[in-house]
């Protein structure tokens, strides 16, 4: 009996023994597991296990090992997906389900006017448009053009986010594309309206002549007069519209070469001598001989015959018009020069655009197209110049054109 209650006694002891050490390993296993979960790159120790232990630390490293490479994986993704949303010229904006914002490109950060990433941050507590509110609103994909507060004008596209609440948003910056189409109506409009009165005038003149006034000894040479410059200005006015047709097209053939500024420039008087004379306006060349630019001979010599040509036609009867030129550094200033009313300021920095008119009474009886200035810009950018115009002292104004100058290898060649 004495045995018998010895043996139990060893028995319950030694299993009281097993038990604490297993409970002991049980919970190093356990806190070990923790850290794993707490510090990713940490693996359960197995070296001292054994059993059944061993087997479960086994699983546990190769589970977290598993996790691991799924969560670089992951990693990897979006960090690509944002390298490549930043690429992108549009903007790009994904929401949650509670509007918060999870990805935003570098694009949708300019559009915004923000320098932070706003990860996290409400999107509507940043973008108080009700137009984007209603967009992310929307139960399915919709668009809608808005005006970003400091910012362009936008298109932006809302698309679901397929398996979770959310959205994304494409913004598109439509600033320019609204800009040119304002531009092409207000030029579609212009050409109309100026194709319209000398078309007008053509068709009067000649229904009254069908009508009798051809056997008329004073009416008909006036009408037949009419005919005749109103179907010289259709003429100039589709002769600029096909140069600019052709320059913003790209086809506008420039052969840059060598050229004798004062040479052109005496060319280019003779073409409009005669109008010079019906007005008594006085053009005066002062251009040295040896000054030599790179341009196109044909381009610069209908540059010139514009602006002296306008020069002379707003400049009142008995005025005068200069021409100069001198070397500027790398470059050669043309300079035309009048004595006439002048440009206001308001008006200066949008003379170039086409049928822009800064004084409206005065065009009309100057008979321009309205295109002339236009070409000259063209025509001078083309060459790698630039141009401009500034006011004249005392009075009158200076148009200028900036070229570059005939290197010396190239002059003597």
């Amino acid at each position: 009996m004495t045995f018998a209650l010895i043996a139990i006694g060893l028995v319950i002891s030694t299993a009281l023994v097993t038990i604490g050490v297993m409970r002991h390993r049980i919970h190093r296993l356990a806190e070990a597991a923790h850290d794993v979960v707490r510090e990713p790159s940490r693996r359960v120790p197995i070296a001292s296990a054994a059993g059944e232990l061993r087997v479960l630390g086994e699983w546990i490293n190769a589970l977290a090992e598993d996790a691991d490479r799924s969560r670089n994986a992951l990693h990897h993704e979006r960090t690509l997906l944002a390298s490549v949303a930043d690429l992108l010229t549009h903007g790009v904006i994904a929401i949650d389900g509670e509007h918060r914002i999870e990805l935003l490109n570098d694009a949708a950060r300019r559009m915004l006017g923000v320098q932070s990433s706003l990860v996290g941050e409400p999107l509507l507590e940043f973008v108080r448009v009700p137009e984007l509110h209603a967009l992310v609103e929307h139960p399915e994909d919709a668009s809608a053009e808005v005006q970003l507060p400091n910012g362009p004008r936008t298109l932006v596209r809302a698309a679901r986010t397929w398996g979770r609440a959310g959205r994304v948003l494409l913004l598109e910056d439509v600033t320019n594309v609204r800009r040119l189409e304002t531009v092409r109506r207000d030029f579609i409009a212009n050409v109309s309206h100026e194709l319209r009165t000398p078309v007008a005038v053509i068709r009067a003149n000649a229904e009254t002549l069908i009508a009798g006034a051809k056997d008329d000894p004073q009416m008909a040479p006036r009408l037949m007069d009419g005919l005749h410059r109103n179907a010289e200005r259709l003429a100039r006015l589709i002769a600029d519209l096909l140069d600019l047709s052709r320059l913003d097209a790209g086809q506008y053939r420039l052969d840059v070469s060598n050229v004798a500024v004062k040479s052109v420039t005496e060319q280019s008087l003779s073409a409009i001598e005669t109008n010079a004379q019906k007005r008594n306006v006085t053009v005066n060349v002062s251009i040295p001989e040896t000054l030599v630019v790179r341009a196109d001979p044909k381009a610069l010599d209908q540059i010139l015959v514009n602006l002296i040509d306008n020069g002379v036609k707003y400049t009142p009867a008995d005025g005068h018009v200069w021409v100069a030129a001198r070397e500027l550094g790398d470059a050669v200033r043309i300079e035309v020069r009048d004595d006439g009313p002048g440009i206001a300021d308001k008006h200066r920095e949008r003379v170039f655009e086409r049928f822009y008119r800064a004084d409206s009474s005065r065009w009309r009886e100057a008979g321009g197209t309205g295109l002339g200035l236009s070409i000259v810009k063209h025509l001078v950018e083309s060459m790698g110049g630039q141009v401009g115009v500034e006011p004249n002292s005392p009075r009158g104004s200076i148009f200028w054109l900036r070229l570059p100058k005939a290197s010396t290898s190239t002059a003597a060649a």
